[in-house]
């Protein structure tokens, strides 16, 4: 058993992200990311298609995790009692001001003593600006510091600016699109991602497209729990569908309805993928 517990400084979900990049953790191993932002703000950050995420909500759902510092050490006791792994853990300042300090210290202890029984390591995520230094002392003393660097590569001045150059290009490729009138991306129909071939990672940067044009992905998000990939397959056909008739409806009202208010209120319900059967109904049936 060589189980160990660590604390790495990190402000945020996107330094604590970049700095377990550095890590170089084997792939052959769990990985699990416990949050307090949900799956589909990790998607900007993480790449979440080897990763098994929880939030950390009060909310009731596939892949979420009460707050709860009894319901935290159960999942965590399962967990470690099931093969080999890392845990990322971030949120320890909520944590705090829901429950005290001496408490979630106790949780820490906790973890601390049950990890070096197990294989599995424990990377927690702490704000040194959230807490005074003799909290910190005693925080590190359970989970000592692991210094992550985060690399920072050199360019020659000519590398630099056409480094630079490439970078923006990309952002304004990966940014660019056709704008409706009130400034918002205007939906277009994508590739059917076909079967053969289909992951979870293809099907996140799906998500990431269509997040990228607005519309609301939390339905199909859930797939990304799913370890059966015909699962997975079959509720991505669902939303691709859905997307269709979006593009459809959002065309035609673009080009037809002349009221404001009907189409500010048509466009934001097309987004949300809500409510297509009634437009259709209404705009298509008539």
């Amino acid at each position: 058993m060589s189980g160990r517990i660590y604390s790495i400084q990190a402000e945020n979900s996107s330094e604590f992200v970049d700095k377990i990049d550095q890590l170089q953790l084997s792939v052959d191993t769990q990985q699990i990311f416990v949050s307090r932002l949900p799956q589909s703000r990790l998607l900007d950050v993480l790449d979440i298609s080897n990763i098994r995420c929880y939030w950390l909500t009060s909310s009731q759902g596939i892949g979420t995790l009460e707050p709860s510092l009894e319901k935290i050490n159960h999942f965590l006791d399962s967990t470690l009692d099931d093969g080999e792994g890392s845990i990322f853990l971030e949120g320890l300042e909520w944590l705090t001001s829901l429950h005290g300090f001496e408490s979630v210290h106790s949780m820490i202890r906790t973890i601390s003593e049950r990890i070096s029984m197990s294989e599995w390591t424990v990377y927690i995520a702490i704000s040194p600006s959230s807490f005074d230094q003799r909290e910190l002392s005693r925080i590190y003393r359970e989970a000592p510091v692991l210094s992550v660097k985060i690399d920072e590569p050199t360019f020659t001045e000519m590398e630099s600016n056409l480094g630079q150059h490439d970078h923006t290009a990309n952002i304004r490729s990966s940014l660019e699109m056709d704008l409706n009138d009130d400034g918002t991306p205007k939906l277009v129909l994508l590739t059917k991602l076909p079967k053969s071939g289909f992951t979870k990672q293809i099907l996140q940067r799906r998500i990431l497209q269509w997040r990228r044009m607005g519309l609301d992905t939390a339905a199909v998000e859930s797939s990304l729990y799913h370890e059966d990939i015909e699962l997975m397959y079959s509720e991505y056909i669902q939303i691709e569908e859905n997307v269709r008739r979006a593009v459809e409806l959002e065309r035609y009202i673009l080009a037809e309805v002349k009221d404001s208010q009907e189409r500010t209120i048509a466009l934001f319900r097309i987004r949300q993928l809500t409510g297509l059967d009634e437009l259709e109904n209404r705009y298509f049936l008539d």
